[in-house]
């Protein structure tokens, strides 16, 4: 009986270890499985606070010729001319020896035909070379200019490209003054059929408007203004006199090339949109 008794007792206390040991497996488990899903959602936290870096800016629509871009050579504004500008001009050939200069001077024409037969684009947007004026509601319509000339830059200065009509201009006309060339707007007239409709255009598209130019090169001239200019005495102490100025400088406007227009196109978000394609004679 006392056998049969001790028997039975260690079966409960067997049994009630066993009960204790997978609750505390569960337990444990349950643990496990809340750590693992905590650490799920950190990671998923961390993720979504990334940054996401910006897209480059590239064109963003494929366009037929002539606006196309493999379809010219790129001339950015006030940046360096295309190699060769200088053949354009009757003036000394460059170069870094008087050897170099003789071989540049007996391939000028053949480094202006080649430019003459090139084609160019220039790209232009609002705030450098593209403007939209304000409504004019009496009109019932909006103005958009594209500037008529660009310069560019070689070993000898600047050299003004125009595609509408340049001429020399001065800011203070006189004796003394420095000319330089400019070139009125290419002007659009974009009409509108009521003020709602141009208050939406505005607010959309007033800093989205770029221009394509697309033009081969013309005729190259060269403002030559021979200015005398009087010399004029300072005085650097009680018995000394600095002199400078006098003789002849050139203050004239300085090189143009007349552009030969291919087209302009004008268009808003990102090229996607034109709104003006105007042709040129060539």
């Amino acid at each position: 009986m006392v056998r049969l008794l001790l028997l039975a007792m260690v079966v409960i206390s067997t049994t009630a270890c066993d009960k204790r040991d997978s609750a505390g497996q569960r337990a444990l488990d349950q643990l496990a499985e809340l750590q693992k899903k905590k650490a799920a959602q950190a990671e998923a936290k961390r993720d979504e606070n990334k940054l996401v870096p910006l897209p480059v800016a590239v064109d963003v629509v494929k366009l037929d010729p002539p606006y196309n871009d493999d379809g010219s050579t790129r001339l950015t504004p006030d940046a360096a001319c295309p190699e060769g500008f200088w053949a354009l001009f009757g003036l000394e050939a460059p170069g870094a020896t008087p050897e170099e200069k003789k071989t540049n001077e007996a391939n000028r024409k053949t480094i202006a035909e080649g430019l003459k037969r090139s084609q160019f684009m220039v790209k232009l947007r609002v705030g450098s070379g593209v403007a939209l004026k304000p409504f004019d509601p009496p009109k019932g319509l909006f103005t958009v200019e594209v500037q008529g000339m660009v310069d560019c830059t070689d070993a000898r200065g600047h050299i003004a490209i125009a595609w509408s009509e340049p001429k020399p201009t001065s800011r203070a006309p006189g004796e003394l003054a420095q000319w330089y060339w400019d070139a009125p707007p290419v002007i659009f007239t974009l009409p509108m059929k009521s003020m709602l409709e141009a208050k939406a255009f505005e607010t959309e598209n007033r800093i989205g408007l770029t221009a394509r130019i697309v033009f081969t090169l013309g005729k190259a001239e060269l403002d030559k203004r021979p200015t005398k200019v009087p010399k004029v005495s300072t005085s650097a102490g009680s018995d000394e006199k600095i002199e400078y100025g006098g003789g002849t400088e050139d203050w004239g406007a300085g090189r143009l090339v007349r552009a030969e227009l291919v087209g302009i196109r004008v268009a808003v978000d990102r090229d996607r949109k034109q709104l003006f394609d105007l042709r040129g004679s060539k």
